[in-house]
C-alpha cells in the first residue's frame, strides 16, 4: 500500500524536529505493519501452563445469515449430565429455550500469541533522543519509592508484637503482599491449598499462599467483577470464582487450581449472590438474578443452575430448593405454574423426575440424621380425602409410602423423623380435627399415635418419648407418649400459650440428650417453664423473670439446655436479655440486648461453650459474653469495631472456632486492629496488626488449626497473616 513508508518518513521528521522523541524512546514496538501481517485481537489469556501453545485452528467468521448449531435435548428421566462430552451444551429441564448458559470451555484460555515485533536495525538509525535517559530516570525513581515503602513495611513487621504468630515472623513483603483489595477471607481447599481472591484495576486475581502467608503464585487477571458472589472450593481442591459483567446480565464461572492456572467453566445469564452449594461429587448449585427496573430491589430471580462435575450446565425454575446428601446425590424441588416437580440426581448424574401432587405449596426435603432425605407431600381429593406421600430418598433412588392426613409439624432425630399429620372435615381448614404422629425411618413407619386435637408444638426426647403440646385457648394440655406408643398420659398445665415469644438465631447448636420435655406457658400475668418427665409427671416448674419474653429451649453441642428471656416492650426491640441455664436452673444478670439486624444471637464452640452476641449500648460495637453448662463463665470481650460476615451471608456471624473450642474475633478499630482469642478462661490478643494493615473479614481456621487473617493496607495491598496453632 505504501502507507507504512509515509508513516515512517513523517515519524522520522517528527523525531528530527524534537516532536516524536517519546515515541522513538520505545524502539521495540513496531507502530506500522505490512499488509500481509495477520491482525490479532485477543483478550489476555489466563492459563500460565498454556501461554505458549499455538492456536489449534484459525477462528472462522460467521455470515450475517448464519445460525448457531442446534443443540440436542436429553430426556429428563433417567438422564445423565455427568458423562464426559466433547461439547457440553446446556440443557433446560423446564422446556424453555436455552439461552442462559454457554458451552463450558473445552480448553484453557491462552495468553496472546502475538508479540509486537522489534523494529529491524537500519543503517541510518540515529542515536536515541535525549528524552530516553530522562524517561529511564523517572522509572527508576518510581521503583525506588516502591522499594522504600516495602522496606518500611518489613521493618514494621519485624517489631510486631503478635502473640503466637507463625514461626516465620518477618517475611519479605514481596513474598507476602498481594496487589489488590481482598474479596473476602482465604478459602482452604479440600486438598489443603490456601487461596486468596483479590481485585485490582485489571480484574480479579487468585493467589495461592502457604501456611505462613507467603505467596506461592498468583493467577493472571480474570475479567469482570465479583459482585456479591463468594468463591468456594470444589471437592478436587480447586477454587471456583464467579465474575459478572458490568451490566450484571451475565456471569462466568472460573476454576483456579493449586498452580494458579485459570480455566473457564461456563457462562450463564444473570448475576449470582452468595456462595454456590457444592455437592459431595463436586457439582455446583446456585441461583441467578437479572436486573429488572420495575422491581423494588432492582432485580428478580431468574434461574437455578446446576454445574455437573464434568462442567455440564443445566438450569431450572427460579423457585427451586436444593438439598444435598453426603453420598453426592441431590434433590431439587421446583415450583412453577402452580405445580411442583422433584428431581432426584444420583451420584452418577442420572436424574429421576417426579411430578408432585398438591399444587405449588408444600414442604422442602428434610435431611435426616440417618443419611436419608425425606419429602412429605400432602394430597387432597375433590371429595375431601387427605393423605401424605412420603418420598424417602438416598443415592438418587426413591421409595414412596403413604400415611393418613396432611403434613403439619415434624422433628428430626438420629433414627428417622417424627411427622405429625392433620385431618379435618371438609375442604377448608378451620383449625379443628385430629393429629396423627408417625415415626418414619427408611424401612418402616410406626402405627400412628392419634390425638383428637391440633398441636401447638411437637418435641421428642432422646429416648423417643413424645411430648405433644395441644393447641387450646384456655389451658396447656401436653400429651406424653412412650417411645413404643403403648402408654400415654396428659398433663394439664395451669396456663395458656404466651402471647409473645422471642426468636433466637443459634449457630452450632446440638441435639437434646435428656428425656425431658420443656413447655412454656403464661398464668396470672407471669411466664413459667414446665419441665416434664417421660411418665407424664411434672419434674419442676420455673418462674421466668418478670417482664420478659421467653424464647424456645435450645441445646448446646454437649446437650446442655438453655433458654433466653428478652426484656422488651410490645413491638420494640429487646433492651436486655437474661440467660437461663437449665442444668442448675440459674439466671444470669440482665445483660445488654441482642445485636440488631440479621446477626447471630448465640454461637457455640465445639467443646460446648457458647457466646452471647450483644449490643454495646450506648457505645458502638458488640459484646461477646461467654457461658457454659454451669452458667456465665465471667469472660467478656468488648469491641467497638468487630469484623463480621457481610451480605449475602445469613445469619451474620463474628466468631470462628478451632477444634479445641478457642474462638477468634477480629477487630477493625482504627487505633487497635487486632485478632483476639477467647476461651472459657479469658481473652488473649493473638495478633497485633501494627504494620499498617487492617482485617477485612473474619478469621479462617484451617484443618491443622492454623488461623488465617486477611488484611488490607491503605494503598490497596493484601496480606494474609497467620497464627500458629497451640500444640
Amino acid at each position: 500500500m505504501g502507507w507504512e513508508k509515509y508513516v515512517g518518513r513523517v515519524g522520522g521528521l517528527a523525531v528530527a524536529l524534537g516532536i516524536g522523541s517519546a515515541i522513538a524512546a520505545v524502539p521495540t514496538v513496531a507502530w506500522a505493519d505490512t499488509d500481509d501481517t495477520p491482525s490479532v485481537s485477543a483478550t489476555a489469556g489466563l492459563s500460565k501452563a498454556s501461554a505458549d501453545k499455538p492456536a489449534e485452528k484459525p477462528a472462522k467468521k460467521r455470515g450475517l445469515g448464519a445460525k448457531r448449531a442446534a443443540t440436542t435435548k436429553t430426556a429428563e428421566s433417567e438422564s445423565s449430565d455427568d458423562s464426559p462430552k466433547s461439547v457440553a451444551a446446556p440443557k433446560d429441564d423446564d422446556a424453555e429455550a436455552q439461552k442462559d448458559a454457554e458451552t463450558p470451555a473445552g480448553s484453557r484460555l491462552f495468553k496472546p500469541l502475538f508479540t509486537p515485533r522489534t523494529a529491524p536495525p537500519r543503517d541510518d538509525d540515529s542515536e536515541p533522543p535525549a528524552a530516553a535517559p530522562l524517561l529511564l530516570t523517572m522509572l527508576a525513581t518510581a521503583r525506588q519509592k516502591v522499594e522504600e515503602r516495602r522496606a518500611d513495611r518489613a521493618a514494621a513487621a519485624a517489631t510486631s508484637s503478635a502473640v503466637q504468630a507463625s514461626p516465620s515472623v518477618v517475611a519479605d513483603p514481596a513474598d507476602t503482599e498481594i496487589r489488590g483489595i481482598p474479596q473476602g477471607p482465604v478459602v482452604v481447599g479440600s486438598t489443603g491449598t490456601i487461596y486468596q481472591v483479590t481485585r485490582d484495576a485489571d480484574g480479579i486475581r487468585v493467589s495461592v499462599v502457604d501456611s505462613d502467608g507467603h505467596v506461592i503464585t498468583t493467577s493472571d487477571a480474570i475479567a469482570g467483577t465479583s459482585g456479591s458472589s463468594i468463591p468456594v472450593s470444589r471437592t478436587d481442591g480447586s477454587l471456583v470464582v464467579v465474575t459478572t459483567n458490568d451490566r450484571a446480565t451475565r456471569s462466568t464461572l472460573w476454576s483456579v487450581n493449586s498452580q494458579g492456572e485459570v480455566t473457564k467453566i461456563a457462562t450463564v445469564a444473570g448475576f449470582t449472590s452468595g456462595a454456590p452449594q457444592v455437592g459431595a461429587d463436586g457439582s455446583l448449585y446456585f441461583d441467578t438474578n437479572i436486573p429488572f427496573i420495575f422491581s423494588p430491589i432492582g432485580n428478580i430471580e431468574y434461574r437455578t443452575v446446576r454445574v455437573s462435575p464434568t462442567d455440564t450446565v443445566r438450569t431450572y425454575a427460579p423457585d427451586t430448593s436444593v438439598t444435598l446428601a453426603n453420598d453426592g446425590s441431590a434433590y431439587l424441588v421446583s415450583s412453577q405454574f402452580g405445580s411442583r416437580t422433584l428431581r432426584a440426581i444420583g451420584p452418577d448424574g442420572k436424574t429421576k423426575t417426579f411430578l408432585l401432587p398438591g399444587g405449588a405449596d408444600g414442604m422442602d426435603p428434610i435431611r435426616g440424621e440417618d443419611g436419608y432425605i425425606y419429602l412429605p407431600v400432602g394430597v387432597r381429593t375433590l371429595l375431601g380425602g387427605k393423605t401424605t406421600r412420603i418420598y424417602t430418598m438416598r443415592g438418587g433412588d426413591s421409595t414412596i409410602r403413604t400415611v393418613a392426613g396432611l403434613p403439619s409439624v415434624y422433628t428430626v432425630k438420629n433414627d428417622g423423623i417424627y411427622l405429625a399429620t392433620v385431618t379435618y372435615p371438609g375442604n377448608v381448614d378451620r383449625g379443628e380435627g385430629t393429629t396423627s404422629i408417625y415415626k418414619i425411618n427408611p424401612t418402616a413407619i410406626t402405627t400412628p399415635r392419634i390425638i383428637d386435637a391440633r398441636l401447638r408444638s411437637l418435641q421428642v426426647g432422646a429416648d423417643g418419648t413424645v411430648y405433644a403440646v395441644v393447641r387450646d385457648p384456655t389451658s396447656t394440655p401436653v400429651v406424653v407418649i412412650s417411645p413404643d406408643g403403648t402408654s400415654r398420659s396428659t398433663v394439664q398445665l395451669p396456663g395458656v400459650a404466651p402471647s409473645l415469644g422471642s426468636f433466637d438465631r443459634i449457630l452450632g447448636a446440638g441435639e437434646q440428650t435428656d428425656d425431658l420435655g420443656y413447655v412454656t406457658y403464661t398464668a396470672n400475668g407471669a411466664n413459667y417453664l414446665a419441665v416434664l418427665n417421660p411418665d407424664g409427671s411434672v419434674n419442676r416448674t420455673i418462674e421466668l423473670p418478670e417482664g420478659t419474653v421467653p424464647g424456645e429451649v435450645f441445646f448446646g453441642p454437649d446437650g446442655a439446655a438453655y433458654q433466653i428471656n428478652q426484656v422488651r416492650d410490645l413491638g420494640a426491640a429487646a433492651t436486655a436479655e437474661i440467660l437461663l441455664t437449665l442444668s442448675n436452673d440459674t439466671f444470669s444478670p440482665a445483660l445488654h440486648g441482642p445485636l440488631l439486624g440479621s446477626s447471630t444471637d448465640v454461637q457455640f464452640a465445639p467443646d460446648g461453650s457458647g457466646y452471647l452476641m450483644l449490643r454495646n449500648d450506648p457505645a458502638a460495637g458488640a459484646q461477646f459474653v461467654g457461658f457454659d453448662a454451669a452458667g456465665l463463665t465471667g469472660v467478656t470481650l468488648v469491641l467497638t469495631h468487630p469484623v463480621e460476615t457481610g451480605y449475602p451471608v445469613y445469619p451474620q456471624k463474628y466468631m470462628v472456632f478451632g477444634s479445641d473450642g478457642t474462638g477468634y474475633v477480629a477487630s477493625n478499630a482504627p487505633d487497635d486492629p487486632a485478632v483476639y482469642a477467647i476461651t472459657t478462661t479469658g481473652v488473649t490478643k493473638v495478633l497485633d496488626l501494627d504494620d499498617g494493615t487492617r482485617p477485612t473479614a473474619i478469621p479462617v481456621v484451617g484443618p491443622d488449626g492454623t488461623v488465617y487473617v486477611t488484611t488490607v493496607s491503605a494503598d490497596g495491598f493484601t496480606t494474609v497473616h497467620t497464627i500458629a496453632p497451640v500444640v
